[in-house]
């Protein structure tokens, strides 16, 4: 008898981690803001993130089994999945999708031209660490990228691929097909701020394109624009 009571008292703490709503987790987690609708338990739920000026994104998330949660977040043109890893850090592995790029306010940094497009992600690893730069191992391609207000003309295909560079997070930008307009450069960022050095060229037969990307950047002798962009690194919340 007294070994059916030890083993239930040792039950107990087991089913309530299993079944304990993740609602009441979340106010111990550092979540981000908006994040709301928080439905399940910490091995299988689902959440509702609310953006400003954005569409609803849906989270899912279940066990995937040994130390691996599979995660999911969508909505009506954004769909992404891939696996967490609890560590010391946030750790994101095999993350895969496509985000619209509504999604990533990029409009600030051109002068009255918008980005359009989407971003497909191919990510092996992501280690957020906090307080230190991301390390990220993989590649984006912005598909069916394109500039529109001021300057309005298609992109092609860009990629983007994270190099490891010690206590910098370095991305090299490069068109991936022939395009009206060609860009190539880098982005750079450490855990307080960013660089963007990225250079675009019209085609030779595009006069025209050449000087209206000229509004964009520093327009060189060569025809080329240099578009730099700096700033402070801010924690999304």
């Amino acid at each position: 008898m007294r070994k059916v009571v030890v083993l239930a008292l040792l039950a107990i703490p087991i089913i309530l981690v299993l079944t304990l709503p993740v609602s009441l987790i979340v106010p111990l987690l550092d979540a981000p803001s908006g994040l709301g609708q928080v439905r399940g338990t910490a091995w299988a739920g689902s959440a509702r993130l609310q953006q400003p000026g954005q569409v609803p994104l849906n989270l899912s998330w279940r066990w995937q089994g040994g130390r691996y949660w599979r995660w999911q977040a969508t909505d009506t043109r954004t769909e992404l999945n891939g696996l967490w890893r609890p560590a010391g850090d946030l750790v994101l592995e095999n993350v895969n999708g496509r985000v619209d790029l509504e999604r990533v306010d990029l409009g600030y940094w051109l002068q009255a031209t918008r980005p359009a497009g989407y971003l497909q992600l191919a990510i092996d690893q992501a280690r957020l660490p906090s307080g230190q730069v991301p390390r990220i191992v993989g590649g984006i391609t912005w598909e069916e990228a394109r500039l529109e207000g001021s300057v309005h003309e298609r992109l092609g295909r860009i990629g983007i691929e994270f190099e490891p560079d010690g206590e910098r997070l370095l991305a090299r930008v490069g068109s991936l097909e022939p395009a009206p307009i060609q860009v190539r450069g880098t982005i750079e960022a450490d855990v307080e701020r960013y660089e963007v050095d990225l250079w675009l060229r019209a085609s030779p037969d595009r006069p025209d394109l050449a000087r209206e990307i000229g509004i964009l950047g520093e327009r060189q002798a060569d025809g080329q624009v240099r578009l730099r962009l700096s700033g402070a690194v801010t924690a999304a919340n």
